[in-house]
């Protein structure tokens, strides 16, 4: 007995030779959430989980030709977009998406790490906000990307966070839940969509140097995204499971640990239960039916 394709998912971003982000976390993050997942990779790196050693850009020529190859058979509902250090490459990609507007695109920036570290040039920064942002769904931005993406010199608080938030939107036309782990004892995101603006918050889950959180969190809203969830929904429910996933992360002998994607349905809905969301000032209600 035959059994039919599950909702799809494209990533397209960088590998990681550790497993612990990049595409390799994004298909795991997929599988864990019963979706597809298939993959373009725009570079390569050689990297622990700690630091990176090496990368190798993949030239545009065969990223084109990876959309193409992809697209073939698979009929995908939703598309995550990860780190891209090639300019040329992103517009590729831009362009791949502009021609296919019934896909929903989570764009995760990683423009800076979580030390505010930048990681992209400049002219791949100006390609992002200028090609790639105004096709987006909703983009993901840590802290120091959404300063870096609303043009603003630091995002300390939620305050900042909201504001940058809507300056994203109001930039680019694309919704933007602004990420704050690591702020106090709750995991504080913001979202900011054509309703207003909405605030999550879970418990912050005490690990020593987790990688790869902020690729399994985007990729875990494209995945919700796909099954039909709704923007809102698809938040609440990646924090969720990335709330869980680092819950069960193991640790390694240097005390880092790794993310753990295989979390149970159980485990999500604990985390769930134990997290928070509610509007704050000009907030809409209900769900985002309107956003691309």
């Amino acid at each position: 007995m035959s059994t039919k394709l599950p909702p799809a998912c494209l990533t397209i971003g960088s590998s990681d030779s550790s497993g612990g982000a990049g595409i390799q976390a994004d298909l795991k993050t997929f599988t864990a959430l019963n979706v597809y997942g298939a993959s373009v990779v725009t570079s390569l790196t050689a990297q622990d989980f700690t630091s990176i050693r090496g990368v190798h850009v993949v030239p545009e020529s065969f990223v084109r030709a990876q959309l193409e190859a992809v697209e073939d058979e698979i009929p995908f509902q939703a598309v995550k977009v990860g780190l891209c250090p090639s300019a040329g490459s992103m517009r590729v990609i831009a362009r791949w998406l502009r021609a296919r507007p019934s896909l929903r695109v989570v764009v995760d920036p990683v423009a800076a790490d979580a030390r505010g570290v930048a990681l992209l040039q400049p002219d791949v920064i100006e390609t992002l906000k200028n090609e790639l942002l105004p096709r987006a769904t909703i983009c993901t931005p840590n802290r120091f990307e959404a300063a870096l993406l609303a043009g603003m010199e630091e995002c300390l608080t939620i305050e900042d966070m909201a504001q940058a938030a809507r300056e994203i939107l109001r930039r680019y036309g694309c919704a933007a839940v602004v990420t704050g782990g690591g702020m106090s004892d709750r995991s504080y995101d913001v979202l900011a969509a054509i309703d207003g603006i909405r605030h999550f918050d879970a418990e912050t889950i005490v690990r020593e140097k987790v990688h790869g959180a902020g690729c399994a969190h985007s990729a875990a809203i494209t995945a919700n995204l796909a099954s039909g969830e709704s923007v809102r929904e698809s938040i609440i429910n990646a924090k969720a499971y990335v709330s869980a996933a680092i819950a069960a992360a193991p640790e390694l002998e240097n005390r880092h640990s790794v993310l753990w994607h295989g979390v149970t349905v159980g485990e999500q809905v604990m985390a769930r239960d134990a997290s928070g969301s509610h509007p704050v000032i000009g907030s809409g209600t209900g769900s985002y039916p309107s956003l691309r």
